[in-house]
């Protein structure tokens, strides 16, 4: 699941994110709730994602939005990114580590 880049303070637009295996077929996330984990890629303390994580269509394409929060995005730098899918019963799915690049605002 590759994730676009941000701009440090840039909050307007969300990112849609679709959820995909190995063979690029999105999962069903139907009924479940997204969250995220942030962790420096040359390590470091990992922080979970604040920003809002909503489902697109209820979540059966795959699809979700990420909304940043200033924190997600406070710092310029490359990061791994890990979402978690949440379902009833105490199950879940973790996805895949993601590269996830936030960079400067060059004004």
């Amino acid at each position: 699941m590759p994730l676009g880049e941000a701009i440090d303070g840039a909050l307007h637009t969300a990112q849609l994110i679709t959820w995909q295996d190995e063979d690029g077929d999105a999962w069903t996330l139907t009924s479940s709730t997204i969250t995220g984990t942030i962790r420096p890629e040359r390590g470091g303390t990992a922080r979970a994602i604040t920003g809002a994580l909503t489902l697109v269509d209820s979540g059966n394409n795959g699809q979700f939005n990420w909304a940043y929060s200033a924190v997600d995005i406070g710092t310029v730098g490359v990061f791994w990114v890990q979402f978690k899918a949440a379902f009833a019963g105490g199950k879940y799915d973790l996805s895949r580590k993601a590269k996830f690049e936030v960079l400067a605002d060059i004004s």
